[in-house]
């Protein structure tokens, strides 16, 4: 990824920001989702998407990162995996070697993004910062996904 990516703070920024920076990543993103697909999604995991998590699966459905092969999930795969109506997992590394998830409460459309290891951290509930995370140091690398989960943990345990 651009060294020069920080914190995004909006969908429509991660979405700007793919659009003008693609050719500078490893990333192929896949056909933007339909109303449909994105309701059969709702209907099979018992829950409507958030706004924003909606917005950037009508941009993309899904994408791939050559980066340690990680994913976001297209939604027909979320639909084919969606195993608890409480949870889907929407990004992956290393086919299913791990995984994060988005925990949507239904009553209010508010949602937590988080990895779900032994203790289920919670990460965000926002997938703008999510992704940013991964544009900046992919799952590994400093300020990636795994860092990220380890400084959450540091916090915890003080």
């Amino acid at each position: 990824m651009p060294n020069t990516v920080h914190l995004i703070k909006s969908v429509s920024d991660v979405i700007k920001y793919l659009k003008s920076h693609l050719d500078e990543t490893d990333i192929s993103l896949y056909e933007g989702a339909s109303d449909q697909q994105i309701k059969e999604l709702e209907n099979s995991a018992g829950v409507k998407l958030p706004d924003d998590v909606k917005q950037f699966y009508q941009f993309s459905n899904g994408f791939l990162s050559e980066e340690d092969q990680f994913r976001i999930v297209p939604l027909d795969e979320l639909i084919f995996r969606n195993r608890r109506r409480d949870i889907l997992y929407f990004g992956e590394y290393l086919c299913y070697c791990d995984t994060w998830a988005l925990i949507i409460d239904p009553e209010n459309n508010n949602y937590q993004i988080i990895y779900p290891d032994e203790r289920g951290i919670v990460l965000t509930n926002s997938f703008s910062e999510f992704l940013s995370r991964f544009f900046i140091g992919g799952v590994f690398e400093q300020n990636g996904l795994y860092d990220w989960s380890d400084e959450i943990r540091a916090k915890e345990t003080k």
